[in-house]
């Protein structure tokens, strides 16, 4: 991606898959899946959600996406869905360039496979024209 404003980059709905995980058999109080995710210039998060991958039994796992430690939507998706379901929230939350997002798991949860991912637009940054 070049560093010039291009009306074809932007107003573009784009999805990140932040990275699939396994499971463990239990989570019990906060644990780190994404650390920090630094996106490339500011964008606008349209969604956020978990998508279920495979079914090992289980109930369900509690997922917050954060920005800069400040929580902008929590998910709960269950872990003994059909293969596939997704869980999501919308969200339409601005990320300035320099921010970082971290994913959470709260709470206790079963066993399961599961991939978080947010729907996300690029947003003008004069640092393109630079």
């Amino acid at each position: 991606m070049s560093n010039v404003y291009d009306d074809s980059k932007y107003g573009v709905i784009e999805r990140l898959y932040m990275r699939p995980y396994q499971v463990a058999t239990t989570l019990t109080g906060d644990t780190t899946l994404v650390k920090r995710f630094y996106p490339r210039g500011p964008i606008s998060i349209k969604k956020f959600g978990v998508q279920h991958v495979a079914t090992q039994g289980g109930t369900e796992v509690t997922v917050s996406l954060l920005r800069n430690s400040s929580t902008l939507a929590t998910v709960v998706a269950s872990t003994d869905a059909v293969p596939w379901t997704i869980a999501s929230k919308a969200v339409t939350k601005n990320v300035d360039a320099g921010s970082y997002l971290t994913v959470t798991s709260a709470g206790t949860v079963a066993t399961g496979s599961v991939q978080v991912f947010i729907d996300f637009v690029r947003l003008y940054n004069s640092n393109w024209d630079a």
